[in-house]
């Protein structure tokens, strides 16, 4: 005997593994247990990638630029900037607690080497000698300070660089840059080093309290950025499932069908993270959007399930035979909505970024997971937990009251809508050309800081580095020269450098600008033309510091770089100063003067690859909404039914992207992903009307009939399965990281429009468009 026969399914037949447990309940929640037991050790393995750069990985030019040069140098991704803040920092005190401060964070065992004023060589004597720039004894004012003062506001890489100038009120501040070790890259490791890093600045200044000491850089952003995805995830998970239980409870009035739909949320994340866990997937800022979806997928189609077998109980079937309907009439539509969720967030994957194709295929994995879940938990506890049917049958009329209710709104709104089925119709598909129009005005911006979470101490003191600096963020210029030229010997290579420097010191929103060729217009400007000369240059290398010289030049490799800095500033800002930079050594130093020389640097690498990426990830998502409607169209065989979920599919997305466009907000990473998200749960809505639609115009000859009796069935738990997801995304404005409330700002905006499309528009345009048969006969 074929278990499943011989039939046409929205589901394509697939639904039908929801009937095995009713045959074997007790042995199908033994698998179910084994199998969440397999998951949870998968979860153990699960760790966290806060990689900032590892958004922007791909086989493009300019991040295969930017590997080159973090492997040249010192990547800026291992800085910790320590910032100290205070008046007089340029005075003898001042000096003195700086210097405290920067030998103490030299013994920090996971800090590879520190860079500050302290670091720095004066001009060469007679004897060839450069001595700090600050001596052992630091003279009182009066005992020769203002040699001392003279020598740091001369100095090439110190003053406006290293050290500030005081503000309005006297303030300035004071770089340590610290390099943590190589060998630091475990989560856990570089926790301990930030704590140490924090730890040996504050004991430095114990009992200071005119100047205060705070960290940056991109190791403190992913420290914050980790605390706060595990933060997230614990409050998304605990809030999310709190309320769609409470919510669940209110309408359903009873406490056996809300556990039976709650558990399957709850164990769809266990079962998809334990996977990724198993996978070798990482958990990050888009990983973490996993668990809410996850939730929200599975409560929704474990509500469809509850609410279908609710019915059939309550029409006198027992619970076998009123799961069975409900696998057979529910489970296609259940089927179809996974496959067009995954589709939606594969479409992910038409992007450069590794990070977010990873996202797109652990997303899909999990969509998948969330209907394997359903398919299978809710036959097995309702078979097991819904023993007395005839007591469930008595009590219905007092625990359905407020589900009642959402029928009854359900047929008002079906004979609002009849005599008003052309006005909309016409009013759904303007709104939605209209929408479409504004959305596809939008421009893709980028932050880096708005990857990190919210007023934390990286972002505040980052802030400060660019008001007193002119710019927190590294931009970088490399040079590679050929093997038989030398730094030391040919002038070529020095001149080239020092053009690159001009360049990127004219080049306007760039600052503190630093290389070897600053030393040698210092040098040439106080000991004359023959100590800027390739080998006086060299000699002078010589005397610095390794890890300040490993900053400017790899002669082993034949390299040079120039650092600038920019601030905080949106990526479609950095264009243009790239594209000045790039322009200008395009003119001066042209590719044939046998130079490698090209900009690079992670603010590079984000003001391009996001642009590109961000549009990718759009196009991306108009290719899954084409796709889910073709797929719509082949389940349901008819055309008519594709052309039919255009608007209401359309509509919800374009709101959303209408709602950006009004507040002046552009396309985010996070904005693009939301909305493909939002798509993929949106459409399901759609997909329950019509697979209900499909199955009342079996029974009935009137389109009108159907669409009313469709509305007042699938009405309240499309109502209160929109409530429950609402509600359970309103928990990411709790999210300390700006994308994560974005992407829930945007779903839930999407979901409602979603709600409104499938309620008001949808019957309309079925009511003014349709033939008296709405595709082919499923059952």
């Amino acid at each position: 005997m074929n278990l499943f026969g011989s039939i046409k399914s929205l589901g394509f037949g697939i639904e039908r593994v929801g009937l095995l447990p009713l045959h074997k309940p007790w042995l199908a929640l033994l698998a179910l247990i084994g199998f969440s037991a397999f998951c949870a050790t998968g979860i153990l393995k699960l760790e966290t990638d806060d990689a900032l750069s590892d958004l922007f990985r791909s086989n493009s030019p300019i991040y295969q630029d930017y590997k080159v040069m973090s492997d040249l140098f010192p990547s800026s991704e291992r800085d910790v900037l320590v910032v100290l803040e205070g008046k007089k920092l340029l005075s003898p005190d001042g000096l003195e607690t700086i210097r405290n401060v920067h030998q103490e964070l030299e013994f920090v065992d996971s800090v590879d080497g520190a860079l500050s004023i302290f670091s720095m060589r004066g001009e060469p004597n007679k004897d060839g000698y450069a001595p700090p720039i600050i001596p052992h004894d630091i003279p009182a004012y009066n005992e020769g300070f203002d040699l001392v003062e003279k020598g740091i506001k001369e100095h090439p890489l110190v003053y406006g660089k290293m050290l500030s100038e005081p503000d309005k009120q006297g303030k300035q501040i004071a770089l340590v840059v610290l390099s943590i070790r190589p060998d630091i890259k475990a989560s856990k490791d570089m926790s301990q080093a930030m704590a140490d890093v924090r730890l040996a600045a504050q004991e430095a200044l114990a009992g200071n309290k005119d100047i205060t000491v705070d960290v940056a850089g991109i190791p403190v952003m992913r420290q914050e950025i980790k605390q706060a995805i595990k933060r997230d995830r614990l409050i998304f998970n605990t809030i999310g499932f709190i309320v769609g239980f409470a919510i669940s409870l209110a309408f359903f009035r009873r406490p056996t069908l809300v556990f039976i739909a709650s558990v399957c949320p709850a164990l769809s994340v266990l079962w998809s993270l334990g996977l990724l866990g198993h996978f070798g997937f990482q958990l990050n800022t888009f990983i973490n959007v996993i668990p809410p979806l996850v939730m929200v997928i599975a409560l929704s189609d474990a509500m469809h399930m509850v609410y279908s077998i609710r019915r059939n109980i309550a029409k006198g079937l027992d619970r076998f035979e009123a799961t069975r309907e409900a696998v057979l009439n529910v489970g296609p539509a259940c089927v179809l909505t996974s496959i067009t969720t995954s589709l939606a967030l594969v479409s992910l994957a038409y992007t450069d970024s590794g990070l977010i194709r990873q996202f797109g295929f652990a997303a899909a994995i999990a969509t998948l997971m969330a209907f394997v879940s359903v398919i299978l938990i809710v036959p097995t506890l309702t078979a097991l937990l819904m023993r007395n049917e005839d007591k469930f049958r008595a009590q219905e009329y007092k625990h359905a009251r407020a589900l009642n209710v959402l029928e009854s709104f359900s047929g008002k709104i079906s004979r609002w809508i009849t005599p008003r089925h052309l006005a909309m119709t016409i009013i759904g598909i303007s709104m939605a050309v209209l929408f479409s129009i504004m959305h596809s005005q939008l421009q893709a911006q980028y932050r880096l800081t708005d990857q990190v979470p919210t007023g934390k101490e990286s972002i505040e003191t980052a802030g400060r580095i660019d008001k007193f600096l002119q710019g927190a963020t590294p931009l970088h210029i490399l040079i590679e020269w050929p093997g038989d030229k030398s730094i030391r010997k040919d002038p070529e290579v020095l001149n080239a450098i020092e053009e690159a420097h001009r360049i990127m010191e004219e080049q306007a929103g760039v600052a503190n600008v630093w290389s070897v060729a600053a030393l040698r217009r210092w040098l040439r400007e106080n000991q004359g033309k023959e100590s800027a000369t390739p080998a006086s240059v060299g000699d002078y290398l010589d005397k610095m510091p390794e890890h300040l010289l490993n900053r400017f030049v790899n002669e082993p490799r034949n390299s040079a770089i120039i650092t600038g800095r920019v601030p905080d500033i949106d990526a479609k800002d950095t264009l243009p100063i790239l594209d000045g930079i790039e322009s200008e050594l395009l003119k001066k130093l042209p590719k044939d003067h046998g130079m490698n020389i090209r900009v690079t640097g992670l603010s590079s690498v984000s003001a391009v690859q996001s642009s590109t990426m961000i549009n990718q990830l759009n196009q991306g998502l108009l290719g899954a909404v084409i796709l889910v409607i073709i797929l719509i169209g082949f389940a349901f065989r008819s055309k008519e039914v594709a052309l039919l979920s255009i608007v209401p599919n359309l509509l919800p997305i374009a709101a959303a992207g209408a709602g950006l466009y009004l507040q002046n907000f552009g396309l985010e990473y996070a904005s693009v992903i939301g909305l493909t998200v939002a798509f993929g749960l949106a459409v399901d809505d759609s997909i329950h009307f019509l697979n209900r639609l499909h199955l009342e115009r079996s029974r009935t000859t009137s389109q009108k009939e159907a669409v009313y009796k469709t509305l007042t069935h699938i009405g309240p738990v499309l109502m209160l399965t929109t409530m429950v997801l609402v509600c359970g995304l309103a928990v990411t404005i709790l999210s300390e990281l700006p994308s994560m409330r974005q992407f829930g700002s945007l779903a839930m905006t999407t979901l409602i429009a979603a709600l409104l499309a499938d309620l008001l528009i949808l019957p309309a345009i079925i009511i003014s468009t349709c033939r008296e048969k709405l595709g082919q006969d499923a059952n």
